[in-house]
């Protein structure tokens, strides 16, 4: 682990220096806090943080850099490789939601000519994005959340929290409550994300807290939900997935809810598509 670790530290710094010298060449001044941002990387970002703006954070330091690379590295992988496990898991014990979500790909796919983009096209897959969102409720990837109060503070429910007290947020926990979720809480069902009109149905952040919410809510959260559904439909565009019998199903304590032991299952190559599910996905 201590190797591992000083690996990763070596790697870090190492893209840091090459940064810092690049943006030097570049006569770029690191506290240039000019709005112009087209085409700037994460780290260059951060290097150029205007600390005016946020006292607590310290650019100058390749400490606090290799931090932020560390934090988005481990926020972006193991998260939505842990939600996609998960997801797959429920789609087989759910093969009518399957049917549904192949269905409204099918059904938004652009046509030939199309000059729709990948973007436009997986923010039409609102039951896809349900399917996901249920999945992230029952198994949240960051399932017990650590945050600092910086104030006295009197709770909703009249429980008192003092300055600098360390609280446990258990994501997990919440978003199996009846009290909040309702009677089914603990069922599978996509479609209490579909309003009424088909479009998304919003739920405040404090209530679908896998995110977080206010000023520390997930930076990624777009991201990830792009990536994950652009993951689904090239697999369940391509390919039939069946999980191996046998195998025993629970979550792994630990700071990322993964399964104990894994997912087995087999894939194989869908013969029979049809017309329309044999076309081409738009491009981002």
């Amino acid at each position: 682990m201590r190797k591992a670790s000083d690996t990763l530290d070596r790697v870090c710094m190492t893209y840091i220096s090459a940064k810092r010298e690049y943006i030097r060449a570049q006569g770029i001044d690191d506290h240039d806090h000019s709005n112009n941002k087209e085409g700037e990387d994460l780290l260059t970002s951060h290097i150029k943080l205007d600390t005016t703006k946020y006292e607590l954070l310290n650019p100058s330091d390749d400490k606090f850099l290799r931090d932020m690379i560390v934090a988005f590295m481990a926020a972006g992988r193991d998260t939505s490789a842990s939600s996609l496990t998960w997801f797959f898991w429920l789609l087989s014990i759910n093969p009518n939601v399957v049917t549904k979500i192949r269905q409204e790909i099918n059904t938004n796919l652009p046509r030939t000519g199309s000059n729709q983009d990948m973007s436009s096209f997986l923010n039409k897959l609102v039951y896809l994005h349900a399917a996901l969102n249920e999945t992230i409720r029952l198994y949240p990837p960051i399932p017990i959340v650590l945050r600092s109060s910086l104030k006295q503070d009197v709770l909703p429910s009249g429980h008192e929290v003092k300055s600098n007290t360390k609280n446990l947020i258990h994501v997990y926990a919440m978003g199996r409550m009846k009290a909040v979720w309702g009677d089914d809480a603990l069922e599978f069902k996509p479609e209490r994300w579909v309003s009424e009109t088909g479009g998304l149905r919003h739920e405040p952040s404090y209530k679908f807290s896998s995110f977080m919410a206010g000023p520390r809510i997930c930076r990624g959260k777009h991201l990830a939900m792009v990536q994950m559904k652009t993951v689904v439909v090239e697999i369940l565009q391509n390919y039939d997935i069946k999980v191996v019998e046998g195998q025993k199903i629970e979550p792994q304590q630990g700071p990322v809810l993964h399964m104990k032991h894994g997912l087995n299952i087999t894939l194989a190559k869908r013969s029979s598509a049809s017309n329309e599910d044999v076309q081409v996905l738009p491009k981002f």
